[in-house]
């Protein structure tokens, strides 16, 4: 069982998914939207940062903040845009 869960979501550290937790849980929403990206190219839109840790704490990844307009191009509120894969732990399945 533990080699799937590290199969499926190897590209995220259990200390950094650890602190998005704490962050999630201490944050105050502001409301101002936000655009991230992870390790695999997956970009996606966020009501603000709070809602990105959040995100990451509840799906096991690994999200940080890009510049806003990156997002505007490619995605919209709350979808995904994918890119290439950027390296071996990231799982084609999870490209849908």
């Amino acid at each position: 069982m533990l080699f799937l869960l590290r199969c499926c979501n190897g590209h995220v550290d259990s200390a950094k998914l650890e602190e998005e937790c704490k962050i999630a849980d201490i944050c105050r929403h502001d409301q101002v939207p936000m655009c991230g990206i992870d390790s695999c190219g997956e970009m996606r839109t966020f009501i603000d940062t709070c809602d990105m840790h959040e995100f990451n704490c509840d799906s096991k990844k690994d999200f940080i903040q890009k510049p806003v307009h990156e997002c505007w191009v490619t995605c919209k509120r709350g979808r995904s845009f994918k890119k290439p894969l950027y390296g071996a732990d990231c799982d084609k399945e999870n490209f849908v």
